[in-house]
């Protein structure tokens, strides 16, 4: 009977409660804050006069880190997956890139973070960490647009 109860245990994972510690990164992975895991700035200070190369169809967000107060992290988000002025109209879901190392096709909100090493201690809404739309300023510059409007 202990056996069945073990197995059960181990095959039970997706039904369990999720655990909000992050797993840790692969061997050899960046680990700093402000960038991904293959070591490329992704702090908008560092990168607001650089070239980024946005897919159609995506916006660059500016997420805040629990860890990095002063900072935005830049990403590049399917607008889809955004809310309109009102907070509606969001897909379920998530689609993202980095825009560090330019890896492409995340589909989880959870693996994108984990990548961009945004540490996050929280689960519910956990796409709020995405706080601003970025744009280019007057002189080409990326800055702090308007707030993402995230409804309950």
């Amino acid at each position: 009977e202990e056996e069945e109860e073990e197995e059960e245990e181990e095959g039970s994972e997706s039904s369990s409660p999720v655990s909000y510690q992050m797993k840790p990164p692969p061997e050899g992975c960046c680990t700093t804050d402000g960038f991904c895991q293959a070591g490329k700035d992704l702090r908008l200070m560092s990168i607001s006069n650089e070239h980024i190369e946005v897919p159609s169809g995506f916006l660059l967000v500016g997420a805040k880190s629990p860890n990095l107060p002063d900072h935005l992290l830049v990403c590049a988000v399917d607008k889809r997956f955004l809310p309109d002025d009102n907070g509606r109209n969001a897909l379920l879901g998530f689609s993202g890139n980095c825009v560090g190392c330019g890896k492409k096709g995340f589909c989880y909100f959870t693996e994108f973070s984990n990548h961009i090493n945004l540490k996050l201690t929280t689960q519910p809404k956990k796409q709020k960490h995405l706080k601003y739309y970025l744009v280019r300023n007057a002189q080409g510059a990326l800055t702090k647009g308007s707030v993402i409007c995230w409804k309950g």
